[in-house]
């Protein structure tokens, strides 16, 4: 018969914490393998008492082990009722009647009457809502167990391990909103593999009591990656309408909007959001003020559009491409003469697609510009 936690400490079910830990103490010293030159029979008994004591002094820990238990229990005693024979029973016999008594007499025979059949039926019921109510309790254990052993591994960069352990803990619980949450981000930034993430943030955000703008923002990233432009945008508006001050959310639905889906004046709103709420990620400050002010310049709007240059070339004084779209924009407002000395620089930082405008623009300076020399 396979022992259970109790047989191993040798201590009774109703055991206080304290009984607990002394039968753990005389036995960890009985049974520590340095005391027996490394037997391995003692080192094997020492392990199950170390994982006796592990879980009957948690009192969590504890009560799942108590509950999984009754739970066995209840399952045998219904497997030997279903195997034992079933014998009618038989009243006490009494003695032989005289000669004078004995005669035929019709013996009733025993129905079952409505009432019968309630109490019969209300038994079997009460047996199948215990059994599944218990198996409710216990696959909720279990999963709740496999998530916390997957947040222990990606917590130790142990991918491979956590996946597995979520992908249980789904199993055991299928509306595991937290669980699908955690395996979207593992197949994202671990397996880039887009299409499994997005299937798990579709059930995130089924099984969620409450969504948040995390959600529709780690959605909106697969559905870029796998080139789905309008699901991206979607999701980013939902983002943004559950957090307003969603800076990230701002930023990418202003790309998505000025690079793919040509809404500029839209992308203008989202930049000029985003800058507005202040990250300190430089780069994204950049290219928020670049695509803005060529957004700007798309839509005719080249004042505002010289305005964004000109701040972005405070932060970056050599970047060519700046200069190029500044003399782009003096040219819309007829300042050629500057644009001219804005396309010149951009040829001269190594920008060479300037020199049509050079020739178009400038033709009377044109002969006086070299190709820049390689550094």
């Amino acid at each position: 018969m396979h022992l259970n936690y109790y047989h191993i400490l040798g201590v009774p079910a109703s055991a206080t914490v304290r009984e607990i830990k002394l039968a753990y103490k005389k036995l960890a010293i009985q049974y520590h393998p340095d005391k027996h030159q490394g037997n391995t029979y003692f080192e094997e008994k020492f392990k199950q008492v170390n994982e006796a004591y592990q879980v009957l002094s948690n009192s969590q820990k504890r009560a799942a082990y108590d509950l999984k238990l009754q739970y066995l229990l209840q399952l045998k005693l219904r497997q030997q009722a279903t195997h034992q024979p079933h014998y009618r029973y038989q009243g006490p016999v009494r003695r032989p009647s005289s000669v004078s008594e004995r005669h035929y007499r019709p013996i009733p025979k025993s129905q079952f009457i409505k009432k019968d059949w309630y109490i019969v039926g209300a038994i079997f019921g009460g047996i199948i809502i215990f059994s599944l109510i218990l198996k409710l309790i216990m696959d909720h254990i279990t999963a709740l167990d496999n998530y916390e052993k997957a947040l222990t591994e990606i917590e130790e960069e142990r991918w491979s391990s956590a996946h597995s352990h979520l992908t249980e803990a789904i199993y055991f619980k299928p509306s595991y909103a937290a669980a699908y949450m955690k395996r979207a981000k593992i197949a994202m930034e671990v397996r880039q593999d887009y299409s499994a993430a997005l299937a798990d943030l579709d059930a995130t955000i089924t099984n969620a009591e409450q969504t948040t703008a995390q959600m529709y923002y780690l959605r909106s990233q697969c559905y870029q990656q796998l080139r789905n432009y309008n699901g991206a945008e979607a999701d980013l508006t939902s983002s943004i309408r559950l957090n307003t001050n969603f800076a990230e959310a701002y930023y990418d639905r202003g790309m998505l909007r000025a690079r793919f889906l040509n809404k500029f004046p839209e992308a203008i709103k989202d930049f000029t959001q985003f800058l507005a709420v202040g990250i300190p990620d430089i780069a994204k400050q950049k290219d928020a003020l670049y695509y803005r002010g060529f957004s700007y310049y798309l839509t005719l709007q080249n004042t505002a559009a010289l305005q964004d240059y000109r701040q972005l070339l405070k932060q970056d004084n050599k970047n060519a491409r700046v200069f190029f779209l500044i003399g782009k924009a003096q040219v819309e407002m007829d300042s050629t003469t500057a644009a001219c000395q804005n396309f010149e620089k951009a040829f001269n930082l190594g920008y060479l697609a300037a020199m049509g405008d050079i020739q178009r623009y400038c033709r009377e300076n044109s002969q006086t510009f070299s190709l820049p020399k390689s550094q």
